[in-house]
């Protein structure tokens, strides 16, 4: 970056994250992701310049880890070795590590350097460490030991796989704390990721299924948790009848149940599902290519599905899979069609344009033949993730809204958001910070950004 570049830079920064009149935290955050590691030292500058004003502080903190990504997580724990930053910041790094991808090495030090100084760190630190610390491998080694009964230390402890005592497991299984639901989240959630990344075998698999036959009405969240792990480990009922469309969407893309998501997708949409590309593109990656293929007349009528379902059959022929026979040159109305027809063997002769300016980009390589299966088969994954409606991304939900709850639910701008229909003193809330603390009106904006699906795929979520 020349000078002149790192002045202008630095000057539309400081318009979209400091100057009020100009002020657009959601853009700034977007524009400094977009621009990645190269403008990453450049913010790191900034928030070391700020000095006294921790607000400002704390919106160039999210945009310096935002724009380095997991590349620059040494640049964060050596900041974060400091005795320099607040209880805010710390609290603020620790939701960012949780809200990202899951590293693939160990950080040295993570404790001692995200908690600081303090014998016994604040409530709200101590969560939002557990839950960063599920990012990172190993870091369960040498964490400290999870003192009290509070259920979001435990939810948080047990989502990380850190180990708790008997009497607090006792206490979280009679189910006498307002917010126990919150613990049973975060345990089963912590046993999907384990199972996904370390093959450990889950221990709350009965008490999982358990929750999906009960009468008794229980927590959304915990609901889709608890179908989440069944579906992973392999334990939903095929005979069983189908589940109401936001829990189907939530094990779309679990393979262990392939049997059970045969008999329950559909390839038309389902009733009141607003969102219907979701189980569109699990049906047409977890049928049979020929059914699939069969059914391309029914599902290539509906325009909110088609395009998303043709790309999936693309990615799964680009990957090997075969039909028996030939594809139909052309399905009218979708030009995505022409990747499914190139991948089986045939001629790339897309019906019409692309919406989506990165598809076409990747139809420009592949008619030039600069673009071959295997990497057209990434590209068009990471064309559904970035779309909303890759598979995995009801999973990855789970865990950013367990984050959610446990950091954000409780506070005056959270708890607002998310959870208008409770009343505030029923709210989960770990101590730490006022409920109206600016930390929080910064945290709620900064978590409604990293919803947008953005490429790449955190690896753990790319399709197996």
């Amino acid at each position: 970056m020349t000078g002149a570049e790192k002045v202008g830079c630095q000057r539309r920064f400081e318009e979209l994250l400091l100057d009020v009149p100009t002020r657009d935290l959601e853009g700034g955050w977007r524009l400094a992701r977009d621009l990645g590691r190269p403008v990453a030292p450049l913010l790191w500058e900034m928030v070391q310049a700020e000095k006294s004003n921790v607000e400002r502080r704390l919106v160039l903190l999210a945009a310096a880890v935002l724009a380095g990504g997991v590349g620059e997580d040494e640049r964060l724990f050596a900041w974060l070795a400091q005795p320099r930053p607040l209880l805010e910041e710390r609290v603020l790094a620790g939701f960012l590590l949780a809200m990202g991808p899951r590293r693939s090495r160990a950080m040295p030090g993570f404790w001692g350097r995200l908690l600081g100084p303090a014998r016994t760190p604040e409530q709200l630190l101590g969560i939002a460490a557990r839950l960063a610390a599920a990012r990172f491998p190993d870091s369960a080694l040498d964490a400290p030991t999870t003192q009290g009964n509070d259920p979001g230390m435990l939810a948080a402890a047990a989502y990380c796989g850190l180990s708790l005592s008997a009497p607090q497991l006792t206490r979280m299984s009679r189910g006498e704390d307002r917010h126990v639901a919150l613990f049973w989240r975060g345990a089963m959630l912590g046993e999907c990721w384990r199972m996904a990344q370390l093959g450990q075998e889950p221990a709350l698999g009965d008490r999982a299924a358990a929750l999906l036959t009960q009468r008794e009405p229980a927590d959304a969240e915990l609901i889709a948790a608890a179908m989440l792990l069944c579906a992973r480990s392999g334990r939903l009922d095929p005979g069983a009848a189908r589940p109401e469309f936001q829990l189907l969407r939530v094990v779309a893309g679990e393979v262990a149940s392939r049997d059970a998501l045969r008999r329950w997708l559909s390839p038309t949409p389902l009733a009141r599902d607003e969102q219907p590309a979701r189980l569109g593109v699990a049906y047409a990656l977890m049928m049979p290519v020929d059914d699939v293929v069969a059914t391309s007349p029914q599902w290539g009528g509906q325009p909110r599905v088609r395009a998303a379902m043709a790309l999936a059959l693309a990615l799964r022929l680009c990957g090997g899979a075969r039909a028996s026979r030939p594809l139909p040159t052309q399905l009218a109305g979708v030009p995505e069609w022409a990747f499914c027809v190139w991948a089986a063997g045939g001629r790339f002769a897309p019906e019409g344009g692309f919406g989506d300016p990165y598809l076409a980009a990747i139809a420009e390589l592949v008619a030039a033949g600069r673009c071959s299966r295997a990497a057209c088969r990434d590209a068009l994954e990471d064309v559904l993730w970035r779309q909303g409606c890759h598979p995995g991304w009801e999973a990855f939900m789970q865990e950013r809204l367990l984050v959610r709850d446990l950091l954000l639910s409780g506070s005056k701008w959270g708890g607002g958001r998310y959870q208008p229909h409770v009343r505030p003193e029923h709210r989960y809330f770990a101590t730490g910070l006022d409920r109206s603390d600016e930390f929080f009106t910064i945290a709620v904006s900064l978590y409604e950004v990293l919803q947008t699906p953005v490429a790449p795929i955190p690896v753990e979520y790319r399709l197996r």
